[in-house]
């Protein structure tokens, strides 16, 4: 191939190959240079392609939240930490919503007055219909949070009711169930501050009580809503033990929410611990795997030591005890009923 080449084309082509070895050598060198600096991280590469700097998860996750339903002082919060007093910024990354301010608010403390959200109460629910409220608000979060996939249990009171009998406790007047602090992630990402409609018929028990006629289909609005404070793990000042609630816009009850967090990751033998921001904590064990049941009707989930969880938090006693708070369980109609009344 050589040989057919005139003496000044050779001595290009040698140049050429001359530049093109020494840009390889550069190559090499840009190369190895790169491989001594560590790689970028994949989620640092998808915040550089929306040209987005955030870098730490954490902060992601709070911006998220707060896409949502940041509370106005937490905004104030942050628009004061913004600068300093001379005008320069604060490098300072402390977390806006600190100092902790309480997000869901109740009308009172009294044991009446306690267990509604104050945005939506107008006045309390009487004894007698206050448990169809509370049917329908227990019923209408297992659904929503079954047909979106969102696993949750039965917790405290709640739990306890299903244990006796499979129905709410009828001195009870809010509820309570778990979830990981997976799903309680899931829930502020997805699905915060979204009303939901919930379509049923009237029973002859609502007809009773003067709720409207039976057969008749109607339209109920829950709200769920996210705390804010829910990324917060530690119990802070205890003004937001509650991560989440769903509640009705009708008249302010709700379901308490509250998610459970790994302290402990499991080793060997050692049960890994779970707890909430309000000093409840349970084995790994004690929880998982759920179990599948009904509750007031539908498809519900407890944990699998149910015996063991209610001993812990309630005494022995509150699985045999058979009169409690002007109540008396009726064995023939298996449910709890007024004492004057049993």
């Amino acid at each position: 191939m050589w040989s057919s080449l005139t003496p000044a084309r050779r001595q290009a082509t040698t140049t050429s190959w001359r530049d093109r070895l020494l840009t390889l050598l550069m190559a090499l060198t840009l190369i190895l240079s790169s491989l001594a600096s560590p790689l970028p991280i994949e989620g640092a590469v998808k915040a550089n392609n929306n040209n987005d700097a955030v870098s730490q998860p954490q902060a992601q996750a709070k911006a998220e939240v707060r896409q949502f339903s940041a509370p106005a002082q937490a905004q104030e919060a942050e628009t004061t930490n913004a600068a300093t007093p001379d005008g320069t910024t604060d490098t300072n990354t402390d977390d806006p919503l600190l100092p902790e301010r309480k997000y869901f608010h109740e009308p009172g403390w009294t044991e009446e007055l306690s267990h509604y959200d104050t945005r939506f109460f107008t006045s309390p629910v009487p004894y007698d219909p206050h448990l169809v409220h509370l049917r329908h608000l227990i019923r209408s979060y297992l659904l929503m949070t079954s047909s979106r996939s969102l696993t949750t249990w039965l917790a405290h009171g709640t739990l306890l009711g299903w244990y006796w009998n499979g129905a709410i406790m009828p001195w009870d007047y809010d509820l309570d169930v778990q979830v990981s602090n997976t799903t309680l992630g899931e829930m502020a990402r997805e699905w915060n501050q979204t009303t939901f409609d919930y379509v049923y018929t009237l029973s002859e028990e609502e007809e009773k009580e003067g709720l409207g006629k039976q057969g008749d289909v109607n339209v109920k609005k829950y709200l769920l809503d996210v705390n804010p404070y829910w990324a917060q793990r530690t119990r802070l000042e205890g003004m937001n033990v509650i991560d989440a609630r769903w509640i009705d816009m009708e008249n302010g009850m709700y379901v308490d929410i509250t998610g459970l967090s790994e302290d402990r990751e499991e080793t060997g033998t050692r049960q890994g611990v779970w707890s909430d921001k309000n000093y409840h904590g349970y084995g790994t064990r004690q929880i998982w795997p759920l179990r599948r049941t009904e509750f007031e009707g539908v498809e519900a989930w407890v944990p699998w030591d149910v015996e063991g969880v209610l001993k812990e938090e309630y005494g022995a006693r509150s699985l045999t005890e058979e009169s409690w708070a002007g109540h008396h369980f009726d064995h023939g109609r298996k449910q709890w009923v007024k004492t004057e009344l049993a």
